[in-house]
């Protein structure tokens, strides 16, 4: 206790020694030495986790604590036990860990299955481990998904039969936990029901059923309503026809007029019959010789006369058969499917605006149409950018009218006064801060002040400590009411007593000051 006594005296003698700038100096010192040391502290305790695992079976949750146990890897755990956090570095490593031991062992088999050769397997196990390994390698594709959370599958495979009408077709089951309350767009189910579709032989998309944890059916039976699919798919293809159009068209009104000048709209018809024709034409002008047969035959004839004279003769004969074959064409032909058939657009084209002094003397706008030329030579630039054919029947309409902007000048004025507000509210926060430092810095000053006051109350001056007895005055001699021991004057310094002088006496100081400049 003594040393501590001490030490404060100590203290408190060297702190009355200080100016109050010192003092100032060294209570921010003290104070940024602590906050730094809390910080530190903070700092080197507080581990960045990641997610190890998550929606862990409770068997597979325990062997993966054991094994950070023995590992001393400190670990955290949330969703009611099924989800495990451990240190952002060591996440990666200790996993490829877990997976050399098998763990977690409630995940989706792939055909990592099969890497395991037993010779006493028989077939009906061989083909459940195969439909175990697609099943889980379905899965692991589908979890892909960002919108998938975890997902699960099942597949039937019949057996096969003899007989064609006993034959039954294979059948799947999706079950879908999704992350987010968006869910699954309709393009999105279709998809996942094609790729199962296509990892399974013998599988259609009519008989996959798509469920989601809630139990709603997402998708069933697709292949049963071909026609709404198809026109679903025309009616988006006759969408993009028209967006692109209009697109071509407005970007070169806007690069003409302006932008917020002109509106173009589309309307196209598209052809969706597919239609198949084979045509099989003669040509009677010009037959070709198919095949041509010639036969010859020659024959011999002798006459005998009385007397005993002898003579022949000889003939042929050649037959031609000739087998000709008229020109024959061959076509088949398909034609494309969407094909425009017609084209309508509709243009509206907004006038000029004059400034323009009314009956009051106020400028106004004035709406001014456009010439006829100019009209027609933006039709003509709506016709060549849309593919405008006359022989289709295509329509064009482009009509000059004012348009109603009075809300859009509304919202204009209100977005201006909206950052007239927010620009003078900014300047009024930064003034504010201002003016709060300038305050709190003359408050922390007065305080000062009186800190500093009743610092020195309590410290001795400063000043040489040991003092002379005749300056000690006996405790008894204080407490009977003696007064108290008064603070010792500061002796004056030279600059005062040069000061003093030459308020004084200031002839004598001027002599001195000529004496130096003769010498």
């Amino acid at each position: 206790m003594d040393f501590i006594k001490e030490l404060f005296k100590n203290l408190t003698r060297y702190v009355g020694r200080m100016t109050p700038g010192q003092v100032m100096m060294l209570l921010g010192i003290v104070f940024g030495t602590i906050v730094g040391a809390v910080f530190v502290v903070g700092w080197v305790k507080d581990i960045s986790y990641s997610r190890l695992y998550s929606n862990l079976e409770p068997g597979d949750a325990g062997e993966v604590i054991a094994h950070l146990d023995d590992q001393k890897i400190p670990y955290r755990l949330s969703d009611n036990g099924t989800s495990i956090d451990i240190p952002s570095g060591q996440v990666y490593r200790t996993r490829i860990s877990l997976a050399s031991e098998g763990v977690p062992r409630a995940g989706s088999v792939g055909y990592s299955i099969f890497d395991k050769n037993n010779l006493g397997m028989t077939d009906f196990l061989q083909n459940l481990n195969f439909r175990r390994a697609l099943e889980g390698e379905l899965t692991r594709t589908i979890v892909q998904l960002h919108e998938v959370q975890a997902a699960r599958v099942h597949i039937v495979l019949p057996k096969e039969r003899l007989f064609k009408e006993d034959r039954k077709e294979a059948t799947a089951s999706v079950l879908l936990k999704l992350a987010g309350r968006d869910g699954l767009s309709k393009r999105q189910i279709n998809g996942i029901a094609h790729l199962v579709a296509s990892s399974v032989e013998g599988l259609k998309t009519g008989n996959i059923a798509i469920l989601d944890y809630d139990g709603n059916l997402l998708s069933s039976g697709q292949e049963s309503d071909q026609l709404a699919g198809l026109s679903s798919s025309q009616l988006e293809v006759r969408k993009n026809v028209e967006q692109y159009l209009e697109h071509k068209a407005q970007s070169m009104l806007d690069g003409v007029l302006g932008p917020s000048e002109a509106i173009v709209r589309v309307t196209a018809d598209l052809n969706f019959q597919q239609l198949e024709r084979t045509t099989e034409s003669y040509d009677p002008d010009l037959p070709s010789i198919r095949s041509e047969e010639r036969t010859t035959t020659r024959s011999t004839s002798s006459d005998k006369e009385p007397e005993a004279t002898e003579s022949s003769e000889e003939g042929s004969t050649e037959s031609v058969i000739t087998n000709y074959e008229l020109n024959r064409t061959v076509e088949h032909m398909i034609n494309a499917v969407g094909l425009i058939d017609r084209l309508s657009v509709a243009v509206m084209v907004d006038g000029t605006y004059e400034e323009m002094e009314n009956d009051a003397g106020d400028i106004e706008m004035v709406y001014q149409p456009r010439a006829q030329e100019e009209l027609d030579r933006l039709a003509a630039i709506v016709q060549n950018a849309v593919g405008f054919d006359p022989q289709r029947n295509d329509q064009l309409e482009l009509v000059n009218l004012p348009f109603d902007r009075r809300n859009l000048e509304k919202e204009r004025e209100a977005l201006d006064a909206m950052y007239v507000r927010e620009f003078y509210m900014d300047i009024a926060r930064k003034v504010g801060l201002v003016l709060l430092a300038v305050l709190a810095f003359f408050y922390l000053k007065k305080k000062s002040k009186a800190l500093f006051a009743a610092l020195g109350k309590l410290a001795p001056a400063h000043g040489p400590l040991a003092v002379s007895s005749s300056q000690v005055q006996p405790i008894a001699e204080q407490e009977q009411g003696a007064e108290p021991i008064q603070r010792e004057q500061r002796e004056p310094r030279l600059i005062d007593q040069m000061q003093a002088t030459a308020k004084e006496r200031p002839d004598e100081i001027a002599k001195v000051i000529k004496t130096m400049m003769i010498e």
